[in-house]
């Protein structure tokens, strides 16, 4: 489903120690959250992502990079089979192996840009964007600074494909969980988050420009 696609462009982070912890206490909130994830002007870092699908006995695994900026998300899957996603507030790009870049019927698949536009709001930390997409529920974590953010669709057409949306972070976004309707989720974890150089480089500005 294209829509789980886009998620992808849209593993437990949480370390063994970690998780052997009791429960304490912490004053973090959702505000100073999205503060947080809106403060780096590019964050780049890697991805793996994990696909449970209802008719195939085992989950699918797919592995690349990407970057976010103001320009948008660049999202380059390696493994198992290449392809590209360039997201930004208005168009949608994509590439499959050596394939040209292609712009998506936004207009005919309306899901599509409403949830690349939900994936760059939940990025960039815009709280205000999600609240008019989502009903957003904050929860601190069982370790100091760690949190979790559970996002469930209001409106149509994401509602009727997504059930709901979980991040799992301490200082960035760890690990993105979507659920469909259908129950079939998808989860990404990020590492190796590297927010230097604070600018984008020529290559990577090349990157979106294709």
């Amino acid at each position: 489903m294209r829509v789980m696609f886009c998620a992808a462009a849209t593993a437990l982070c949480l370390a063994f120690a970690a998780a052997a912890e009791e429960p304490v206490a912490t004053d973090t909130t959702l505000a100073e959250v999205a503060a947080q994830l809106a403060a780096p002007a590019v964050l780049r870092g890697k991805f793996e992502q994990t696909r449970e699908v209802r008719i195939l006995s085992k989950p699918l695994h797919s592995s690349g990079h990407f970057v976010l900026s103001d320009l948008g998300l660049f999202w380059q899957q390696e493994q198992p089979v290449a392809s590209i996603l360039i997201a930004d507030s208005e168009r949608l790009l994509q590439s499959v192996g050596d394939g040209p870049l292609q712009s998506v019927d936004v207009a005919r698949n309306p899901v599509v840009l409403t949830f690349s536009q939900s994936f760059l709001s939940i990025f960039r930390g815009d709280e205000a964007q999600l609240r008019e997409q989502f009903d957003v529920a904050f929860q601190p974590g069982t370790a100091e600074g760690r949190w979790r953010i559970t996002l469930n669709p209001v409106n149509y057409p994401m509602s009727e494909a997504i059930k709901s949306i979980k991040l799992d972070g301490r200082e960035y976004i760890e690990t993105l969980t979507v659920t469909s309707r259908s129950s079939e989720t998808t989860t990404i974890s990020f590492s190796d988050l590297q927010t230097e150089p604070v600018e984008l480089t020529e290559h990577e500005i090349q990157l979106y420009a294709r």
